[in-house]
């Protein structure tokens, strides 16, 4: 059956256009009676201001918020969370998660890095964590600095065109909006697609006022009514969930155009005209087969002034014909394929007016990592260096000062700008000719691997946060992985080039159902194992090992990357190997003991 008519969802859809509110979730009665995230609904006893739960743990008289706000929060760029331990109980201190919403991975001005590396140490546990969007992410930040720290982070500092903020980085709306951050770097093709993604970010931003009101405001401007809460694209109840959007560049697809639910890339030769994918999304859940992984759709071409529009035409068709009742079918990739693509083309031509063309997709460039020295755009006088950022943790070691050897560099050079990559790493843009030398010995003296010093094995390895922060999260990822990798170097494999991803559970948002090889945690010690991603994001992988202990995941990854390396006459790339090598000679590579 093609993609186009599988049914994701129950035979009679709970949506906005077709049911009543009784019939759906509770999630949506509380984003709901919210009245634009102002109130928190609790049942049998009334609401309150979500202002009043931050109140009262900025007052050390709350340990966290109750359950009814966290559903508000998360809206804010806020998770609540509880410290688990090696079982997964919750049974540590209560603490949140803080994500910054930073459109294209930047660029950030090194005032904007510094206040967020100094925000860390205020607030957090001393890290910063870049995520697999290109946002960033605090952890371990305790209640009663909530407040201080979201203040913070909306302060006053010398930007680039986007102000720091935390609104709209995780809930039911557009989180962050992606794009190649090489896009108008790139020597060879410069583009402006991160202008659009910007666009984007702003015109899909929560337009409420709860945020500036329970955060930003002063003593005397608190208030006990929303300001307004009129949501002119999300309406009263926003999305059924989340949303992703995403810009690739024709050189460069990292940020996986194929996973989001909009995928948009700009023609070659062509530069007014983009190519137009939708219904992406990466999500599924153990032993549901009504959930799964799927890939974006092309549905032609657009024209640059019609980007705006067409985006904001799919989020309107996915507000009002999303799933209500079913936050598990809710996705816009299960609205799309329940719709029917030609209804969607349909709609967007007739209803909205986007001249919609018909077109072949051109081909999907690879997952670049952008490690090391290149050339920008331009005099040529300026370079950009990529530097590898494990699993997109910013921290001091005992032995790799990361953070350290960041903060020297951006302090010392005018002008520089910090980009976040959708691999977890970090782009330092605008590096004068002169003060390369000068970066490099930085690096080098805070041992912070670097160019040529970096195995092929650890360029592309992503893994997001999991246990035992992650309230989702089955097993272990970030500290996992590291693990894993040091038993393929140690069996000398650190110089096969093969893309591995892991996450703690089938949300997948470290994005392993397009790796070459990916992880994803099933229980406290089980793990899915998938082969055959291509490096284009064009193919998701298969199911090689639907449950493998820890001890027998190494022992097969090791067999497997060692296959690519010595069982592969034609040289395939990893992905093209794993891809077209049956499971039966892949399993006697892996070489488990029973």
């Amino acid at each position: 059956m093609s993609e186009e008519k599988k049914d994701s969802t129950q035979a009679h859809p709970v949506t906005l256009a077709h049911s009543s509110a009784s019939h759906m979730s509770k999630v949506e009665h509380l984003k709901h009676a919210s009245e634009g995230l102002f109130y928190v609904q609790v049942p049998n006893s009334g609401r309150h201001t979500f202002a009043s739960e931050i109140e009262a743990l900025s007052a050390r008289e709350a340990e966290t918020i109750g359950e009814q706000a966290k559903e508000i929060s998360k809206t804010f760029g806020i998770y609540k969370q509880r410290v688990r331990n090696e079982s997964g109980k919750k049974v540590g201190e209560f603490i949140f998660m803080v994500r910054v919403k930073n459109p294209a991975g930047g660029e950030l001005t090194a005032q904007q890095w510094l206040a967020l590396d100094d925000a860390c140490d205020r607030y957090g546990d001393g890290t910063l964590k870049l995520t697999a969007r290109q946002g960033i992410q605090f952890h371990y930040v305790a209640g009663a600095n909530l407040h201080a720290m979201i203040r913070h982070i909306n302060g006053n500092f010398r930007t680039r065109g986007y102000q720091l903020t935390t609104l709209g980085a995780c809930g039911d709306v557009n989180r962050n909006t992606v794009a190649s951050p090489i896009d108008d770097l790139d020597a060879e093709l410069p583009l402006d697609s991160h202008q659009l993604a910007h666009q984007v970010a702003r015109e899909l931003a929560p337009r409420t006022s709860a945020y500036y009101q329970v955060f930003l405001s002063d003593e005397a401007g608190h208030q006990v009514a929303p300001l307004h809460s009129e949501e002119p694209i999300y309406g009263p109840q926003y999305l059924p969930r989340k949303f992703k959007i995403g810009f690739a560049h024709p050189h460069d697809n990292s940020i996986d155009l194929l996973t989001n639910d909009i995928g948009i890339m700009p023609v070659v030769g062509d530069r007014d005209s983009f190519e137009l994918y939708t219904g992406g999304g990466m999500g599924m859940t153990h032993n549901n087969p009504a959930t799964m992984p799927l890939l974006a759709i092309h549905l032609g071409r657009i024209r640059r002034e019609q980007v705006l529009d067409t985006v904001r035409a799919i989020v309107t068709m996915q507000r009002d014909h999303g799933e209500r009742r079913n936050r598990r079918a809710a996705r816009w990739k299960y609205t799309l394929r329940r719709l029917g693509v030609e209804r969607v083309k349909l709609e967007l031509r007739d209803a909205f007016g986007i001249a919609l063309r018909d077109s072949e997709p051109a081909a999907l460039p690879p997952v670049r990592d952008h490690l090391g020295w290149y050339p920008e755009a331009g005099d040529r006088n300026h370079h950009y260096a990529g530097i590898l950022i494990p699993f997109g943790r910013v921290k001091d070691f005992e032995s790799i000062r990361y953070r350290t050897a960041l903060r020297q560099i951006v302090s010392s050079i005018e002008g520089i700008g910090v980009r976040i990559t959708p691999n977890q790493h970090l782009i330092l843009a605008h590096i004068p000719q002169s003060h390369r030398e000068f970066v490099e010995k930085t690096l080098s003296d805070c041992a912070v691997p670097f160019g040529e010093a970096i195995a092929p094995l650890h360029k592309l390895a992503m893994a997001c946060p999991a246990k035992p922060t992650c309230g989702l999260a089955m097993t272990h990822a970030e500290h996992a992985l590291p693990r894993y990798l040091d038993a393929l170097d140690r069996a000398g494999l650190g110089d096969v080039d093969v893309m591995i991803r892991m996450a703690g559970c089938p949300n997948g948002c470290s994005r392993p159902p397009t790796a070459e090889i990916g992880i994803a945690g099933y229980g406290k010690n089980d793990y899915v194992l998938t082969v055959g991603g291509a490096r284009n994001g064009s193919r998701l992988g298969r199911v090689l090992y639907p449950r493998l202990g820890e001890e027998q995941l190494i022992q097969a990854l090791t067999g497997i990357v060692r296959g690519i390396r010595d069982d592969n006459p034609h040289r395939l790339p990893a992905g093209e190997f794993l891809h077209r090598t049956g499971d039966a000679e892949l399993k006697a590579l892996a070489a488990i003991a029973n």
